[in-house]
């Protein structure tokens, strides 16, 4: 849990360098990376151990958006937020909007302070 917890911290912290330097493709994926590693350490948590951003999502969508620790909100954030990943995995030439990059960060800044809630519960 701890190495993931540091992970992303380590890719938030990229994710807004990035943007900063107006690497708008490379801070979404930052933050998408960050969301990937904090979701692998709820479901540590819960002793769940995956290393696919597929499986990631949708057990996070299933124990912890349907267990209402998670808003249903977060949880569609956290879709667009892998979805958009996905997206960037099948077509490197669809360039991601200033819009969507700043999104993506702000969504992953907010996934990790409502899981560190979570873990610290």
């Amino acid at each position: 849990i701890k190495s993931d917890v540091e992970e992303t911290i380590n890719n938030l912290q990229a994710a807004r360098n990035l943007l900063e330097n107006g690497q708008l493709d490379a801070a979404a994926a930052r933050a998408s990376e960050s969301a990937f590693h904090m979701g692998s350490a709820l479901l540590l948590d819960e002793e769940i151990e995956t290393n696919r951003h597929g499986d990631v999502i949708t057990l996070l969508q299933e124990i912890f958006v349907n267990g209402r620790l998670l808003t249903k909100d977060q949880g569609g954030d956290l879709s667009w937020l892998f979805a958009m990943r996905n997206a960037e995995d099948r077509a490197a030439s669809i360039r991601v909007t200033p819009e969507e990059a700043h999104r993506a960060v702000e969504i992953a800044e907010s996934f990790f302070e409502a899981a560190k809630v979570i873990l610290e519960g």
